[in-house]
C-alpha cells in the first residue's frame, strides 16, 4: 500500500477551486454574491473575451478593514459563520470561506478595499496564491476585484472552456437571474467596454423585467402569491403564448440565492399542463421564501443546489399559485402580424382522384418509370430560393409541403462519413418498403399499404427526420435554401444573445438565415429559412440563441446536431394538419431517401408497421 501524505495547501487549494470555479461565470456569481452580503445597492461588473480575459467586479458595500484583507485569502476563513452552530441558519450567500482564495489560485487577481471607517483603503495582488504585492491605497468606499489570466495555471480547464460569446451569454444570464432576484439593487454589466445592460434599481421587479426582457414580455407577465405558515411563494409567470425552447428563462431563488431544483421547476411546468405545447417552457421568476432552519445549502461547493425541507409541500403551493394565476386572466392568444414574404407559406394543396405509389426501386407511380430522385424532383412547384431577392421571380424547387428544395449532391472527399451519408438522403434507399398511399388518420398519421401489410407514418416525426438530415448537412456542406421577406423585421432580442447570433452569423446564414446589425441593440432581419412561417421570426431566433449558448459552438457535431434538431422540429408539419394525397406522398418519398428514415431526431420511431399475417391473427383469420 502507498503511504499517507498531507497535501500542501498550494494543492488543496488548487483542488478546492476546480470545485468552486468551474468557468468565468462561477467567478463572477462569487464576486456578486460577496458584494450582496456587504450591503450593496450598486454592482458595476465588466468582462473581457467573455470573462476569459478578464473579469472586474465594483461594489459600493461595506468594504474589507486592512486587517482582514489577507485572511479573506486563507481557506476557510470568513466573517458569515463562526461555529457548526450558524450551518443551520444561514442567512448570507456566501459562508464556506473557499470563493476569494480558489479564485486567486487559478488567475491574477488584484484587491482594493476601503472600509467607511478608513481613510485609506488596502490593496492587494495575487497570482496563483502567491501574494504579489500589498500596500495601503487610496480608493473609494466598498471593494474592487479584477481578475485576470484566467486558469493560466490549469490549462485543461481553460482548453474546455466555451467560446468567448457563449461564455460571456453565461455570465449576462447569471447577471440578468441576479438583478430579477434583487430588484432593489442596481447592476451594470458591460462586455469589452460596452455596457450591456442597467437595471433601474426600483425595487419593482417588473421594472427588472422589461430591462432583462422587454415592455412587451414584462406585459405578459402575471404575479403569483401563495403563502401558508412560514413559506412564502411569490414573483412573475409568462403566459402561455410567451415560451422559450428551454428552461433558460426559469429563475429561481430560495431566501434571495439563485439556485437550480428540478422539483421546483417541475412544479411549475406541471401547472402549465395541457397549457404549453411540447418541449416549451414558461418566463418565470420564482422567489421562494422559507425559515433558514429549513433549507440546507451545504450540499454544493457552488451553493448552486439546495436540500429543502417537506419539498412536496412546496411543490404543491408552487403548482397552486401558478395555476390561479393563469386561471384568473384571460389567455386568449392575440394575433401574430404575419411579416410580407416574396412568396407566402403554402401546405394545404389539391387532392388527386387518385391514389399515388411511392417506391424506392424506381418505380414511383404506375406506368412511371422514373428514378426516385426524378419522382421527387417532378413532385415541386417553384418557389422562392437562396438568389432570389425580395420581390424578384424564383428559379429554386418547392415542394407540396411549402419548402424549397434543392437535391443534394454527393459530398466533397473531405466531409466525414457521417455528412457524406446526409449528402446522399435522397438516393434509392432499398431497404425502405414500397408504400401506396391509402390515406391520412387524424390528421396526424399517414397511412400506407404494401405487399405485405399496412404501415403507419407519423407525419410530423417524418417531416421533422428529412429537415433535420437537410439543416444537418447545410451547417457543414452551406447550400442555403432563403425565404427573403419583402419587409424586414427588426428583431429585438438581449444583448448577449444578438451577440451569440452576429458571431456565428455565417453558419446561421449557411440554413437560411440572413440578419444584420441594425444598431441600437437590435439586429434586421431579411430572409428566413424557406420551409418556415415568417410569423415564426422573432422566437426561432430566440431559441436558436439559447440552444447554442447551451450546447457550445456550433462547430461541434453536439451543438449542429442540438441546433438542426431545433430548426426541423419549429418547420415541420404538426398533427393536426390536413395534408392532400399528394402532399403525403411527397412526404413519403423524402422520406424513404433519408439517411436514417426510421427515427425523427430525437429517437422516435417515424413508421410503424402490421404485416399481413398480424392483422390475420388479430381479426382471427387464421
Amino acid at each position: 500500500m502507498p503511504r499517507i501524505y498531507l497535501l500542501s495547501e498550494h494543492t488543496a487549494c488548487r483542488i478546492a477551486a476546480g470545485e468552486v470555479i468551474e468557468r468565468p461565470v462561477s467567478i463572477v456569481k462569487e464576486l456578486v454574491e460577496n458584494s450582496l452580503d456587504a450591503g450593496a445597492n450598486i454592482i458595476n461588473i465588466a468582462i473581457t473575451g467573455g470573462g476569459i480575459e478578464a473579469i472586474e467586479v465594483v461594489d459600493n458595500g461595506c468594504g474589507i478593514s486592512q486587517e482582514d484583507t489577507p485572511l479573506a485569502f486563507q481557506r476557510h476563513a470568513t466573517s458569515k459563520i463562526k461555529s457548526i452552530a450558524d450551518l443551520n441558519c444561514i442567512n448570507t450567500l456566501g459562508f464556506r470561506g473557499e470563493a476569494l482564495p480558489s479564485i486567486a489560485a487559478v488567475a491574477r487577481l488584484s484587491i482594493k478595499t476601503r472600509v467607511p471607517e478608513n481613510n485609506m483603503g488596502y490593496h492587494m495582488v495575487i497570482k496563483g496564491g502567491q501574494v504579489l504585492r500589498k500596500e495601503p491605497v487610496g480608493c473609494p468606499v466598498g471593494t474592487l476585484i479584477n481578475v485576470q489570466d484566467i486558469f493560466y495555471n490549469t490549462p485543461a480547464r481553460r482548453k474546455h472552456l466555451k467560446s468567448k460569446s457563449t461564455e460571456g451569454g453565461l455570465i449576462a444570464d447569471m447577471v440578468y437571474k441576479m438583478a430579477l432576484i434583487r430588484p432593489q439593487t442596481r447592476f451594470i454589466f458591460s462586455h469589452n467596454g460596452r455596457e450591456i445592460f442597467r437595471s433601474p434599481g426600483s425595487g419593482n421587479t417588473l421594472d427588472v423585467l422589461a430591462s432583462v426582457y422587454d415592455v412587451r414580455t414584462a406585459n405578459m407577465m402575471l404575479a403569483i402569491n401563495n403563502q401558508e405558515q412560514d413559506i412564502k411563494v411569490e414573483g412573475y409567470i409568462s403566459k402561455p403564448e410567451l415560451s422559450r425552447s428551454t428552461r433558460q428563462q426559469i429563475t429561481v431563488a430560495v431566501n434571495g440565492r439563485v439556485v437550480r431544483s428540478r422539483s421546483i421547476n417541475n412544479a411549475l411546468i406541471e401547472a402549465y399542463r395541457g397549457k404549453l405545447t411540447a418541449a416549451r417552457y414558461p418566463v418565470a421568476v420564482l422567489l421562494i421564501w422559507l425559515p433558514p432552519d429549513k433549507i440546507d445549502v451545504n450540499v454544493h461547493p457552488a451553493k448552486m443546489e439546495v436540500k429543502l425541507s417537506n419539498e412536496e409541500h412546496l411543490q404543491l403551493l408552487i403548482t397552486d399559485a401558478v395555476r390561479r394565476a393563469l386561471r384568473e386572466t384571460g389567455l386568449i392568444p392575440h394575433p401574430v402580424k404575419m411579416p410580407a414574404t416574396s412568396e407566402p407559406f403554402v401546405l394545404n394543396l389539391p387532392s388527386p382522384a387518385n391514389q399515388h405509389k411511392v417506391s424506392n426501386k424506381g418505380q414511383a407511380g404506375a406506368g412511371n418509370g422514373n428514378s426516385l430522385k426524378e419522382r421527387v424532383a417532378a413532385s415541386y412547384v417553384p418557389a422562392c430560393d437562396q438568389q432570389a431577392p425580395a420581390g424578384s421571380s424564383s428559379s429554386g424547387n418547392k415542394d407540396e409541403l411549402g419548402a424549397t428544395v434543392t437535391l443534394p449532391s454527393k459530398a466533397d472527399d473531405h466531409h466525414s462519413d457521417q455528412l457524406a451519408e446526409v449528402a446522399e438522403s435522397y438516393k434509392e434507399n432499398p431497404a425502405f418498403p414500397d408504400l401506396r398511399i391509402v390515406g391520412q388518420l387524424l390528421n396526424a398519421y399517414i397511412l400506407a399499404q404494401a405487399a405485405d401489410g399496412l404501415f403507419i407514418i407519423d407525419q410530423h416525426a417524418a417531416h421533422e427526420r428529412v429537415l433535420f438530415e437537410k439543416f444537418f448537412k447545410q451547417l457543414s456542406v452551406p447550400n442555403p435554401q432563403v425565404q427573403y421577406l419583402l419587409k424586414p423585421v427588426n428583431i429585438n432580442l438581449r444583448l448577449h444573445e444578438q451577440e451569440l447570433l452576429k458571431e456565428y452569423a455565417v453558419e446561421l446564414r449557411a440554413v437560411g438565415f440572413v440578419f444584420e446589425d441594425f444598431g441600437q441593440g437590435s439586429l434586421l432581419l431579411r430572409g428566413i429559412p424557406a420551409e418556415f412561417p415568417p410569423g415564426q421570426s422573432e422566437q426561432l431566433l430566440a431559441d436558436v440563441a439559447e440552444s447554442i449558448m447551451e450546447q457550445g459552438k456550433i462547430s461541434s457535431a453536439k451543438t449542429k446536431h442540438a441546433l438542426a434538431s431545433l430548426l426541423a422540429c419549429k418547420a415541420a408539419i404538426k398533427a393536426g394538419e390536413r395534408l392532400s394525397t399528394e402532399a403525403m406522398e411527397a412526404l413519403v418519398a423524402r422520406l424513404a431517401g433519408a439517411g436514417e428514415p426510421y427515427t425523427c431526431p430525437h429517437g422516435r420511431p417515424t413508421v410503424v408497421s402490421f404485416t399481413r399475417r398480424e392483422l390475420d391473427v388479430m381479426f382471427k383469420r387464421t
